[in-house]
This record gives structure tokens, sequence and C-alpha cells, in this order.
């Protein structure tokens, strides 16, 4: 018998300390390997979430890369344009696929004429006999598309002594250019400030003037789920959203808007702006390349993995200041800017390619459009 400090050591105690022995090492091997588990799984993980992270970067960047192009887009497209804001105001802002639904013509047709039965010319405001000018305007035909230069007739009253002379003080057949003319220096608002629009229209009067138009569109994503939808506003998980542009181009063919000289057209060549037909760059399907508001004739400004969910754009003033001179309103009397509220997403084919819920990004941004 073998004896110890504590005395002697019998068989019975000595496999009691050997299975002790045992049953701790395997305790430590399975602790070993549950942190030895943990840890590869815990690298695995990082680095998926580390790949996720870095293409949610990229998107972010490429998303911000195409709103930057829409931005320098509107910064170079000149002005607010009041007329086509005014012709807009009086055709109606009824929307249809996020853009409004009926088209304007863009100055090109005056009142009682649609496509290509052209209406009137210019409506000439006069007060008396009835008609009440002011900062209501004289609006005309209401619902009918308005002419270039409409709403700068609303500024000026031809009849200001409103005396009964049928408008026409000197007798010469035209109520234009009489000694009863007189630019009021006050008229009425294109749009109500603070509300927004659902497109933006812009005008540069360089020596050759040029509008550029933008209109928020969205239709069915075609690579998206079984059963999600996209409802009449634009609402739900299965829509693909975008901004589109159009560019139109001056030229003074007159009230036919044609150039040729074998049809009479007034006004044509007399140095005053009368025809708005589409830039080289866009495919107009109207008569004489005037746009027609067919949607082949707008460009798309994102790129088709970009769903473009909703945009509202800010306007002010809400009246032209060079023509409301004599107004006071601090509203008004101010250099034209707008506010743009733009919220982004991806379309389901890129979404599709990413693991995890896909963000949306708003972008709120103030252009300044007097510089």
């Amino acid at each position: 018998m073998k004896f110890n400090r504590l005395g002697p050591i019998s068989s019975w105690d000595r496999s009691q300390v050997k299975w002790f022995t045992l049953i701790e090492m395997l305790v430590s091997i399975t602790i070993f390997a549950i942190i030895i588990i943990m840890a590869f799984d815990s690298m695995s993980n990082i680095g998926i979430l580390r790949t996720m992270v870095s293409s949610r970067l990229d998107l972010n960047n490429e998303l911000y890369s195409a709103t930057e192009k829409f931005v320098d887009l509107i910064k170079t497209g000149g002005d607010i344009d009041y007329e086509e804001y005014w012709n807009r105001r009086v055709v109606g802002t009824n929307t249809s696929s996020g853009h409004y639904a009926l088209f304007s013509g863009f100055g090109n047709y005056g009142s009682g004429g649609s496509l290509s039965n052209y209406g009137d010319g210019l409506y000439s405001c006069v007060s008396g006999m009835g008609i009440s000018m002011g900062t209501g305007g004289c609006m005309n035909a209401s619902g009918a598309a308005q002419r270039y230069g409409q709403y700068r007739q609303q500024f000026i009253d031809y009849n200001s002594n409103a005396n009964n002379d049928l408008w026409d003080e000197d007798n010469n057949d035209n109520v234009r250019w009489d000694d009863d003319d007189e630019d009021l220096g006050m008229g009425p608002s294109v749009f109500t400030g603070g509300v927004s629009t659902k497109e933006l229209y812009l005008i540069k009067k360089w020596l050759k003037s040029e509008r550029t138009y933008f209109r928020w569109v969205f239709k069915l994503d075609e690579n998206r789920p079984s059963g999600a939808t996209c409802d009449a506003t634009g609402t739900g998980t299965g829509c693909l959203g975008n901004i589109q542009i159009l560019k139109l181009v001056w030229k003074d063919l007159g009230l036919s808007h044609t150039g040729n000289t074998s049809i009479t057209s007034t006004g044509r060549y007399d140095g005053i702006i009368d025809t708005w037909e589409c830039h080289p760059d866009y495919n107009c399907t109207g008569t004489n390349n005037l746009p027609a508001g067919e949607d082949a004739e707008w460009v798309n400004v994102f790129p088709e993995w970009i769903h473009v969910k909703n945009v509202d754009f800010y306007l002010y003033p809400e009246k032209d200041f060079r023509y409301a001179w004599k107004e006071s309103s601090d509203s008004i009397i101010l250099n034209s800017y707008i506010r743009i509220r733009l919220t982004l997403g991806l379309a389901w084919e890129k979404r599709k390619k990413i693991k995890g819920p896909a963000s949306d990004m708003t972008i709120t941004t103030t252009v300044n459009l007097s510089r």
C-alpha cells in the first residue's frame, strides 16, 4: 500500500482521481471546440457584414452620383418658366402615372385649338365692360391651352380708363399700343407658394431660347415579385419610378408653326417667340416637330436600377417678379429658387442582388435659379 501525506491511497481512491481528470478534459475540449466554432462563425459573419456594408456604400455613392447629375440638369435649365406654369394652371393639374394627365401644348396652342387645329392668338386683357383687372388677371377660356406670352398679358390692361370705346382708343382696329394701355405691375400667381408641384418647367433666354421640362413617372417593375402591385398613385411594392426630361427650342414660325412659305402663317419671322419645337436630341411626334405630349418624346434621367419613389418641387416666388414690379411682398420680390425633395430606392433587379432589406434615401436640396 502506498502512502501520501494524508495517509494511504486505496485502489478505489486512485480510480476516482483518474475518472475526475477525464471529465475535466472532455469539458475543456468541448468548451474549446465551442469557442473555435463561434470564432469561425463570427469571422464569417464579419465577412458577410463587410460585403453588405460595402455594397450599400457603393449603391449610395451611385445614388448620390445620379442625383448630382439630375441637379446639374436643373442648374443649367435656366429660370422658372412662368408662362408654362400659367398654361398648366389653366389646363389643369390632374395626374396620371405620376405626371399631369392633360397636354398643355407648351404654349404652341391657343384657346379653341388642339394639336394641329391651332387656336387663337393671345387674349388681350381689358378692364371695364364687366371685366375686372388687378391681381386676379383676366384668364380666358378656362381649361383651354394658352399661347406662349399669355401670362405676360395678365399684367397689362389695354383699357385702363375703362371707357366704352370697345378698347380701341385710336380706332385703328388694334386694342394694343393705344394711349389707354397700362402695365399694372400686378398680376396673378401661377402656383401657390409652399405647395409642391409634380413637374418642373424651366426656361433659358439666351440668343437661342430653350425650355427644359422634368416630370415624374412610374410603371410596374418588370422584375417585381409575384403578387407585387402598383396603384394609380405610385404606391406599392411593384412600382418603378423615374424622372424624365424634355427640351424644346424656340422658332419664329408664326401661329401655324410651319416654315413652309407656301403656307400662310401669321407672325412668321416677326421676331416674336411663337413656336416651341423639340430639341434636335429629342424625337417629337407632332406636326412640324412639335411636342405632342407622347411618352416616347421624354427621356429617363435615372438608370433603370433606381426606383424614384417620389419627387416634390417647391418653387419661389409664385409670380414673375419682373412683371410684378409694383408688388411689395417679400415673398414675391426675391430671386427665384427651387427646393427639391427626392426619395430614391432600388429597382427589383438590383434588390435581388443584395442581402437584407433595401433602405430608401431621401435627399432635400435647394437650387438658386437666378445665378
